[in-house]
């Protein structure tokens, strides 16, 4: 074969096998850093939108308690008018039953 020895044949494919071999291990390693760069961006990017998110919610739950106080103010407000009715009513209840309750007086004509 050529004159070549089977070691010197043997030595020329075991390179070329390293060869291939760094190079699919340089590849994998690039892509596996790639990857790991991509995640870490990707990462950082749903940080900055989680952030937003927060900060939207935080907002509206700011507007939210505003509108539960002034309904709380509203609410008192309409329970001390509902009280203040129902005095009244009371009042007027206890002198409807005075009314009923006395004699009739007679008239003389």
């Amino acid at each position: 074969m050529n004159g070549e020895t089977v070691v010197k044949r043997a030595k020329h494919w075991w390179r070329r096998a390293e060869l291939w071999l760094i190079a699919g291990l340089l590849v994998l390693s690039g892509m596996t850093i790639g990857y790991q760069i991509a995640m870490y961006n990707a990462h950082q990017m749903m940080i900055i939108e989680l952030t937003s998110i927060r900060a939207a919610y935080d907002h509206a739950m700011g507007r939210k308690d505003e509108r539960l106080e002034s309904l709380v103010e509203t609410t008192s407000e309409a329970a001390k008018t509902a009280a203040s009715a129902a005095e009244t009513a009371s009042q007027a209840a206890n002198k409807a039953a005075d009314v009923v309750a006395q004699p009739p007086t007679q008239s003389t004509p």
